[in-house]
């Protein structure tokens, strides 16, 4: 009862403070004079037109993903025991970190055949290059000479293979020529991101080709958004985009149109979209599902706040402030944005003061004293 008393006396100080009405245009009533506490109460805020970005959109759902040069599945070229690692889902790995240690009598095996090829082809080397110096000087048979020259080659490519399988493995090949066998190889990081899946624990012996850990680069994620065959006319390369996770209240993330598909899905019925994310990580993650919003245009338009609109009889007005006096003014209204909604006849209120809070109150008390 106390409440509603306030309100009526509110109402009743608003209204008993309108001055007689007059014609004027589009006017609805004449203008209206009142105090500063009656304006305090009805809480009045005066602002002006200004300009804003507002656009129609294209509204869509889709995801959040990663493309395939931002995802790397780590497995092992040949099998081995998992020694060490201390990666768990959510660390974040730099590429060429090592990340685990594997250990296999194989991989001391291919170590001890290099080293021992190693040997081997230093000697057909001198050899061959002694065979050579012979036959210059007609001192040895053409066919020793091809021996040499054979056994190098052979050996030299023996040794290029066993170098390549071990340095796959993870083989420290400079250690290696100086003589030191590794029981232990490391396993690198393929490229900078967090892990998100660990399948094996130290102990485990892993087969070739198994994938040991998955890491994602969050830093170049992107939006792949579904957009009905009915809107693709208007979706161009480069419009702003705006989005956020289904389900969720948080502050929208923002972007732009990458890539525009030119094949239409036909079980959808639908276009692919892709979006450049302005900034990626913190909240988003690959595979959430996102409701989004293509912006048709850059445009700025002339716009005031939506509590400055009063609608009445169909039509919109504003309550103007000219003087220290209020009158409505008919407006027309566009698009409608965040809060915003657009002024079609700005030059109607150029330069003018309009009422952006207590529209509506300081409205009702001016229909009502007319």
């Amino acid at each position: 009862m106390k409440n509603i008393h306030i309100v009526g006396l509110l109402l009743a100080g608003l209204f008993s403070a309108c001055t007689p009405a007059e014609e004027r245009g589009d006017d609805l009533t004449s203008p209206g004079v009142f105090t500063e506490e009656q304006k305090s109460l009805a809480g009045v805020r005066l602002g002006s037109v200004e300009r804003r970005v507002l656009t129609s959109v294209v509204a869509s759902t889709g995801e959040v993903e990663v493309p395939p040069q931002a995802m790397a599945s780590v497995s092992v070229p040949l099998g081995g025991y998992l020694v060490q690692t201390d990666l768990v889902p959510g660390d974040y790995v730099r590429k060429g970190q090592r990340i685990a240690q594997l250990s296999s009598p194989e991989y001391i095996t291919l170590q001890q055949s290099w080293l021992e090829t190693a040997g081997e082809l230093k000697y057909a080397e001198q050899d061959f290059e002694r065979q050579r110096t012979l036959e210059a000087h007609n001192a040895t048979a053409g066919k020793r000479l091809q021996e040499s020259e054979s056994t190098y080659a052979v050996l030299k490519a023996r040794l290029a293979g066993l170098q390549a399988k071990l340095s796959l493995i993870g083989v420290d090949i400079g250690r290696l020529k100086e003589g030191e066998i590794q029981s232990v190889v490391a396993l690198t990081a393929p490229i900078s991101g967090y892990v998100t899946r660990v399948n094996h624990h130290p102990g485990q012996f892993i087969e070739p080709r198994e994938v040991v850990f998955e890491v994602v680069n969050p830093e170049e994620m992107h939006l792949h958004l579904n957009v009905f065959e009915r809107d693709i006319a208007r979706i161009e390369k480069s419009q702003r985009v705006r989005f956020r996770p289904v389900g969720e209240s948080r502050d929208w993330h923002t972007g732009k149109v990458s890539l525009v598909s030119p094949k239409r899905n036909e079980g959808t019925q639908t276009f692919d979209i892709h979006a450049h994310i302005d900034q990626e990580g913190g909240s988003l993650k690959p595979g959430m599902y996102v409701e989004a919003e293509i912006f048709l245009s850059n445009d700025t338009l002339p716009a005031l706040p939506m509590e400055a609109i009063v609608s009445h009889g169909g039509k919109s007005y504003v309550v103007v402030e000219r003087d220290g006096r209020y009158h409505t003014q008919n407006v027309e209204t566009g698009v409608q944005m965040e809060g915003w909604v657009e002024v079609r006849n700005p030059s109607h209120l150029e330069n003018s003061v309009i009422v952006v809070g207590g529209a509506s109150r300081l409205f009702a008390a001016l229909q009502t004293e007319e």
